[in-house]
């Protein structure tokens, strides 16, 4: 009698333990779902009320989903072949957007120096011209810039001579300097986003402007001026006591 009692007590002790390690891993699974569906409303709240700037894909969401406990299937191996090879892209050259031509225009005359030196002596017989946008505060214009070419009087197997181009930060680009610094300032230092200059150049003043654009003339601004960014960190680190901003920009547009 007393044995059977002993096996009984052994047996509930067991089942006893059993449970407890079910409702333990059932308590681990619940914890990992409610920390996974938390991070989904963060992530919701923060797309609903955010930045409306990026867009929320539906399948994003699924990142969160929690995934049964089983076996994954094999993958099918022509499924596979396919995916190893990487199908052709056709890759189009960005399109150059086209200056206003209702804009004002500004001629900027560029002769050779031989023939500022003796007009007399020299007879035009063209000109080239690279146009540029341009902007001052409160107005485009168009920078026209004229480079006459010219022939030697009497010397008719003489070469044509024309001015070079001055230097400019890109070349064939059609920014100008002023506008391609009315453009950093305004972000940087006015505190406009991109998008922002992108819808008053349009309505104000009837230029078309993308923010891809835009984007592009931040890079090459950043370009020419890395030197003096360099400048100014190694000056900074040289001193013994740093002061930095550290609060953040949450949210902040392009």
């Amino acid at each position: 009698m007393k044995k059977t009692g002993k096996n009984n007590l052994t047996q509930e002790n067991e089942r006893l333990q059993k449970e407890n390690a079910r409702l333990i891993a059932e308590n681990k699974s619940l914890r990992q779902e409610v920390k996974l569906l938390n991070e989904k409303m963060d992530w919701l709240m923060k797309k609903m009320f955010g930045s409306s700037s990026e867009a929320l894909n539906s399948n994003q969401l699924d990142l969160f989903a929690v995934l049964p406990e089983t076996q994954a299937p094999e993958p099918d191996a022509s499924l596979l072949a396919e995916a190893i090879i990487p199908a052709k892209s056709k890759t189009k050259s960005p399109r150059r957007e086209r200056i206003p031509e209702n804009l004002p225009a500004e001629e900027v005359v560029i002769d050779p120096p031989e023939v500022l030196a003796n007009p007399e002596k020299w007879r035009r017989i063209g000109q080239e011209i690279s146009e540029r946008l341009d902007f001052e505060p409160g107005r485009f214009f168009r920078r026209l810039l004229v480079r006459r070419k010219y022939v030697l009087i009497g010397d008719k197997e003489a070469a044509p001579v024309i001015a070079p181009l001055p230097e400019c930060l890109q070349e064939r680009g059609m920014a100008a300097p002023g506008l391609l610094a009315t453009v950093a300032v305004s972000k940087y230092c006015d505190h406009l986003p991109l998008y922002r200059q992108e819808m008053i150049f349009k309505t104000r003043h009837g230029v078309s402007l993308p923010r891809s654009t835009l984007a592009r003339w931040m890079e090459l601004i950043a370009f020419w001026l890395q030197p003096i960014y360099e400048i100014i960190r190694i000056t900074v680190m040289d001193n013994k006591y740093v002061q930095i901003d550290e609060r953040s920009r949450w949210g902040a547009a392009t």
